[in-house]
């Protein structure tokens, strides 16, 4: 057993909340007792090594342990009793290599040997007819991804037997991770009855792990309900089997992700009951699908539950579904949601209640010793707003995230991270008056970058002018001005003044940054060429007012200009922080406001990947139908991975199944260059009816995102 404390301040004078306070007595339990060795981490970069480190051990011994079993025999989990006796039910053909790849064989082998008898697909059927027939205790066999492209390429309306088609899909179903092997042409294929999607039902539930975990996600992106069979494997037969204690982990996750996304009210006491044996680690992934299923008919039950199960952990798209429609959710269910134990709810909680002027004092004082430290500058914020500020030297220790370098040995140091707590320095003097602001602008503090920052984003329409001036010189005036007030107060080679003078360029650039911000949100359009000027000469961070100022007054020649600002978001005031994925996102946006009149152009454009994918999903579905094939074409050659799958994924969502069939076959066809993961989700669009098709990449497109 390995075990593993996070490191939380508390603050001195604090006494920690109920749950840290567990953890710290449990911790000193394992010093006192020595029977359980425990490593600390500070944040959860040091978790991932720590937790690495330990798997890799791990690893190592099991490699040690069962290299001599596997060098003995190698046992097939594909061909289970369970499997036997479903199939059994399927009409079976009395050959054992049936009517269509008998033909094809008994052709075949009368070639001749030399190098041009056979092609490349003929030999790819030749294989995967080999890894269609299969019994007990042979090896799981799955065709190729090249051969099984190469099959789709030349052989995909050609009438292929019902074991191959099968073969083919097990073979999509297993590589369905990477997503490189076509599997929706042979999904729509593979019929039994008029039961689409028996064999995915069957792989889902008796296939091997990797079958499993795939057919589950799939499963999950047809939005289906739990697949069932007769016999033992009906709903309570088939939960119990995800649920076992020897199911895999990435098998049982897959469930979990499928119960939460797909699950209905009536199958909770199936989930229930069926969960009942799980390790409490296991259970409490359970609670949190059962949170997800609740959340779709009432956010307020769903939080109840979660916070009466201690739920862990929630999925992010669960949470924001939770807090989607704040009005809906009672203070009552807010309060007992600052206990929970996901971060991401205690913290919308606190939030809210706090939008709300629901919090306490004692309230407030509690949240100072949360783990996490945005819900802490939440509780500050109350308490000052209530009248019971804290003071400076407490303030700086509950709002300070202490940080560690991946140094070695001595020289391994320590970096505090300040962000909250000079954000809730920044709310205070957001408070101040106009007069107060201006007194300490123009008092003796050198670097007054915050001082400014509140002045012009507080009364930005009276000090339009003042900024201007400033952001036209890049506030040099401003500095040296402040320099020689400084040199005749402590002298010319006073020691603070030497060093003010080396970071000068680091304090014009805050406040250009801060000036320009403010500047755009007046939404001036005379202020576009000093806009532009001074992102040109400085090192302007990309901002929500600047590019939403340049999204409605800018122009083409303005794309670079989006793309060359700074990736360190600099609106970290208040209680929002924006994430560099914010800015990103908001960078694309801005660049599809200038683009839209010329998308082809726009899409040729040399973008970081990060802002060309966001740019695809900012782009309406007639956007895409606008372009012309060559186009779509170009675009789904394009070498970034996860772009290229977005844009796939989009034209399946904007076009008509006849367009992207006749893309498909125009992309797969080529003598040029192909991404095999293309052709994988074109073939969604293409293989399955357009509503289903359409909203499979809507829900593969939100996994993204």
């Amino acid at each position: 057993m390995a075990i593993y404390f996070k490191e939380v301040e508390v603050p001195s004078g604090m006494e920690p909340g109920e749950e840290i306070k567990k953890v710290l007595d449990f911790r000193q339990k394992c010093i006192d007792e020595k029977k359980v060795f425990f490593k600390l981490f500070y944040d959860i970069s040091e978790f991932k090594a720590v937790i690495r480190d330990k798997l890799e051990e791990i690893g190592w011994q099991e490699t040690d342990i069962l290299s001599p079993q596997i060098q003995q025999s190698t046992k097939s989990k594909k061909e289970s009793g369970h499997n036997d006796s479903i199939l059994d039910s399927a009409s079976q053909d009395e050959w054992l290599i049936e009517d269509r790849a008998r033909e094809f064989l008994s052709e075949i082998v009368q070639r001749p040997h030399s190098w041009g008898g056979t092609s490349p697909q003929e030999v790819a059927r030749l294989r995967l007819i080999g890894n269609a027939i299969s019994r007990s205790g042979n090896d799981d066999s799955y065709l190729g991804n090249h051969d099984a492209n190469l099959i789709f390429q030349h052989m995909r309306n050609d009438p292929l037997s019902d074991q191959e088609i099968q073969a083919l899909l097990d073979c999509g179903v297993f590589g369905f991770e990477h997503q490189n092997v076509p599997l929706w042409h042979w999904v729509a294929q593979h019929l039994v009855g008029d039961d689409t999607y028996y064999r995915l039902r069957i792989l889902a539930t008796v296939g091997t792990d990797a079958e499993k975990r795939n057919a589950i996600r799939i499963l999950e992106l047809l939005d289906q309900a739990i697949p069932t069979h007769d016999g033992y494997f009906n709903k309570d037969g088939v939960l119990t089997t995800w649920f076992d204690e020897d199911t895999d982990s990435r098998v049982f996750d897959a469930a979990v992700s499928f119960l939460a996304a797909n699950g209905q009210s009536e199958d909770i006491s199936f989930i229930e009951t069926a969960s009942s044996g799980c390790s409490p680690h296991r259970k409490n992934k359970v609670e949190g699908a059962i949170v997800g299923i609740i959340s779709k008919f009432s956010a307020n039950d769903a939080l109840r539950r979660l916070c009466d199960r201690n739920v862990d952990k929630l999925d992010d798209r669960i949470t924001d579904d939770l807090f989607s429609s704040p009005q809906s959710l009672s203070s009552e269910i807010l309060k007992e949601c600052l206990t929970a134990k996901p971060d991401p709810v205690r913290l919308r909680a606190a939030k809210l209640l706090s939008m709300r002027n629901e919090l306490t004092r004692e309230d407030a004082q509690a949240m100072l010793t949360d783990s996490s430290h945005e819900v802490r500058l939440t509780g500050s914020e109350v308490l000052a707003r209530l009248g019971h500020p804290l003071n400076e030297e407490t303030l700086k220790s509950v709002l300070t995230v202490k940080k560690s370098d991946f140094g070695v040995g001595l020289l391994r140091s320590m970096q505090n991270d300040t962000r909250f707590f000079e954000a809730y320095r920044s709310n205070r003097l957001s408070e101040l008056t106009m007069s107060e602001l201006r007194d300490r602008v123009d008092g003796p503090l050198l670097f007054v970058d915050r001082e400014l920052s509140a002045l012009y984003n507080k009364f930005g329409a009276s000090m339009q002018d003042e900024m201007r001036t400033h952001l036209s010189d890049g506030f040099n005036g401003h500095f040296e001005r402040k320099i020689e007030e400084a040199k005749l107060a402590y002298g010319v080679s006073d020691k603070v003044v030497l060093e003010s003078e080396k970071l000068g360029p680091f304090h014009r650039k805050m406040l250009c940054n801060a000036t320009i911000a403010a500047l755009c949100n007046l939404m001036i359009r005379e202020d576009l060429e000093l806009i532009r000027t001074t992102i040109d000469q400085f090192e302007v961070d990309a901002n929500e007012s600047t590019l939403r100022y340049l999204s409605k007054f800018g122009e083409w020649q303005d794309i670079d200009r989006i793309k060359n600002l700074g990736n360190q978001p600099s609106d970290r005031t208040g209680l929002f922080f924006f994430s560099q994925e914010e800015i990103t996102k908001q960078k694309a946006n801005a660049i599809y406001s200038l683009g839209k009149l010329r998308i082809s152009d726009m899409l040729d454009l040399d973008l970081d990947n990060q802002i060309r994918k966001y740019l695809l999903a900012e782009m309406p579905q007639k956007a895409f139908k606008s372009l012309s094939d060559d186009i779509l074409l170009r675009e789904l050659k394009r070498s970034h991975d996860e772009s290229r799958i977005v844009f796939a994924l989009r034209c399946v969502q904007s076009l008509t199944k006849s367009r992207t069939t006749s893309l498909l076959d125009q992309y797969t066809d080529s003598e040029e260059h192909r991404f095999y993961n293309s052709i994988h989700w074109l073939d969604l669009g293409a293989a399955l009816p357009s509503t289903m098709a359409k909203s499979v990449a809507i829900r593969e497109l939100s996994r993204r995102f």
